[in-house]
């Protein structure tokens, strides 16, 4: 009986210690083992020279706010591990390609236009944390529908465009990179087909700047338009405008996001023919297993090498970690017990000593 015992407690200590080294590794490979894995052997990165325009892209972060999320300290861990995703994110492509410049191309944060005002400047103190970019690389910002409103009953109002325009820069503007020019519109106003009433002004002030282009543009530079919404989500009602942008324009390629998957159309509008690259969404929040950032090297003569990166699944290693964590408690529990019911017993002697030793004096 003692042999038996003896070889239970054996097999039942290596079993624990195993699931427990297990269970390290598979944290090891979840948090880290994966992103280097994907980095190593999927990613493709594009060769650079001294003339290109190299560009990282990020897409829909949608940084976890406070009113669509569970409550107390579920709350909190959920939101740390978005942030803690997409912060190993940034600085893996940030690291394997260095740009001229990072892009975001819209809904960074994911209660942006519903937020307070003080929770706005939480949100945007953990973009700035997550995305902490090193100086002498320019940042861009594009507004989305969840920075600002724009879909469905989600207004955009002067308030919610002047709080984004504060932090993260203006709406539209002209930015000049070496022998280029990125021009970034308001997209999200063109999504509906007539503004509502309280969106006028800022529709306004979008048809203003596309009406101003032309006179803005050097014609010695080649022009790339990014947004947030693709020309293929743009309401149809808005064509004059968006023909109007494109005849100013006259991009070569566009760039957006908003829908949370890759893709790469061919447009003509107007008499102008265009490529668009669609960034994924670099969130695993966003009910999608194929999330990734993109990165884009623009030549002097044209041309352009775009590849998105590949980013790793996150719910099979949640699922993973939760399978061997109740694993670990299951074969702990025995070895629990016994020292509950040890220190138990020891708890009677120590009580029971006193009386003894009082008794015999």
């Amino acid at each position: 009986l003692m042999f038996t015992d003896r070889c239970w407690w054996y097999w039942y200590t290596r079993s624990f210690k195993f699931c427990l080294v297990l269970l390290v590794i598979v944290v090891a490979i979840g948090e880290f083992g994966c992103f280097l894995w994907v980095a190593l052997f999927s990613w493709r990165i594009p060769e650079t020279s001294s003339g290109s325009l190299n560009l990282l892209f990020f897409s829909d972060s949608q940084i976890q706010g406070y009113n669509g999320e569970l409550s107390g300290i579920l709350g909190f861990i959920t939101r740390f591990d978005s942030d803690w995703y997409l912060k190993k994110t940034f600085l893996l492509a940030w690291t394997t390609f260095y740009p001229d410049a990072i892009i975001h191309l819209g809904d960074m944060l994911d209660e942006g236009s519903t937020a307070t005002d003080d929770q706005f400047q939480e949100y945007k103190a953990r973009h700035d944390t997550i995305f902490n970019t090193a100086d002498g690389i320019s940042r861009i910002h594009i507004a989305g529908d969840n920075d600002i409103g724009g879909e469905w009953s989600d207004i955009i109002t002067e308030e919610t465009v002047s709080r984004f325009s504060e932090n993260f820069g203006a709406m539209n503007d002209v930015i000049k990179l070496k022998s280029f020019q990125i021009v970034k519109i308001n997209s999200v106003s063109l999504l509906r087909g007539k503004p509502f009433t309280a969106e006028q002004t800022v529709y306004n002030k979008t048809m203003a700047f596309i009406d101003e282009l032309p006179t803005m543009l050097d014609k010695d530079k080649m022009t790339i338009l990014i947004g947030h919404v693709p020309f293929t989500h743009t309401s149809k009602k808005q064509q004059v405008p968006v023909i109007k942008l494109i005849d100013a324009v006259q991009p070569r390629y566009a760039f957006s996001g908003h829908i949370h998957k890759a893709g790469t159309f061919q447009h003509k509008i107007g008499s102008v023919t265009f490529t668009e690259y669609v960034v994924p969404t670099c969130s695993y929040r966003m009910g999608t297993d194929k999330m990734g950032a993109a990165v884009a090297v623009l030549g002097a003569d044209g041309s352009i090498d775009f590849s998105v990166l590949s980013l790793p699944s996150r719910y099979p290693f949640f699922h993973a970690y939760l399978v061997l964590l109740c694993i670990c408690m299951l074969l702990a529990l025995p070895w629990l017990i016994s020292r509950i019911m040890f220190i138990v017993r020891s708890g009677s002697n120590i009580a029971f000593l006193p009386c003894r030793i009082q008794f015999n004096y």
